[in-house]
């Protein structure tokens, strides 16, 4: 049973955020860090688990319990198996599957005006008992990739391809690192080198860097070289184009980065950059 309500609490006072303002929160960062349940007398951490596959929730804190009156409590079974999937094997992702996933950003961002409001944590059934024997099917764990030497090739064996979460540059945990993710944020400088390139996006306070590197460019078209340059001429008169993408998470220098590996795995203002530099031409 999912967890939308929480305490934050810092220093100087204690109040209540949602999973639905917290991310528009002025401290975010901290509120993130410091959350606590609401039940009166449980003093069980929580931590905030941003909108993927389903949406947004807080979970409790590894090995936080709560209090047994607490309507989040649940029996903690040591011995439960954990271990659904034995294997882990990377799927390349196709052009099409990325296609859909930069369409939903679009998508999603056009419907963000529209939000939902929190359920109250007041009518929710206490936990079931973790039950010792559910993690006994072995499976195979499909990780979704961009990069070079994939173990399966999209759709092999008719394995579905793996989703593709989203992540704001505020939401990123360590949880995120060498998985593929969507990424958005509004361009603020591009540095171009030799079969190099670096993007800085900015979110408020928040500086998050996109790499691409030499896997890249030996494999996009010869062009691309000039396209970072162009963008980067562009960006140094105009701080706000739009940049969606996917690629691996990654930390460099104590900050989180993506890789993006491939020439459509990008778009600039909702286009491929190609078509958006033929578009302001024009």
């Amino acid at each position: 049973m999912s967890i939308y309500e929480a305490i934050y609490k810092s220093d100087e006072n204690e109040e209540m955020v949602t999973v639905f303002n917290i991310e528009q929160h002025e401290n975010f960062t901290d509120v993130k860090n410091n959350l606590y349940c609401t039940y009166q007398g449980c003093t069980a951490r929580l931590s905030y688990v941003p909108k993927g596959k389903v949406r947004a929730y807080f979970k409790t804190w590894p090995k936080e319990d709560h209090t047994q009156d607490c309507v989040d409590y649940f029996e903690r079974v040591a011995t439960a198996n954990k271990q659904r999937s034995v294997a882990t094997s990377t799927m390349e992702l196709s052009e099409k599957h990325v296609k859909n996933v930069l369409d939903n950003l679009r998508k999603k961002r056009k419907e963000a005006a529209g939000t939902g409001k929190p359920k109250s944590g007041n009518k929710k059934k206490p936990r079931p008992t973790v039950d010792p024997g559910s993690g006994e099917n072995t499976t195979l764990n499909i990780v979704p990739t961009t990069g070079p030497n994939a173990d399966l090739a999209s759709g092999e064996d008719n394995v579905r391809e793996p989703s593709v979460r989203n992540r704001s540059l505020i939401n990123l945990t360590v949880d995120d690192l060498n998985w593929t993710r969507s990424i958005e944020g509004y361009i603020q400088n591009v540095e171009v080198g030799d079969k190099r390139a670096v993007l800085q996006l900015q979110d408020g306070s928040n500086s998050f860097l996109i790499y691409f590197e030499e896997y890249f460019f030996d494999n996009a078209a010869v062009n691309f070289g000039r396209y970072f340059q162009d963008l980067q001429n562009l960006a140094n008169e105009h701080q706000g184009y739009l940049f969606s993408g996917v690629g691996l998470i990654e930390q460099r220098n104590n900050q989180f980065c993506m890789l993006v590996n491939r020439g459509n795995d990008f778009r600039i203002d909702d286009q491929y950059i190609a078509v958006f530099l033929a578009n302001l031409s024009a």
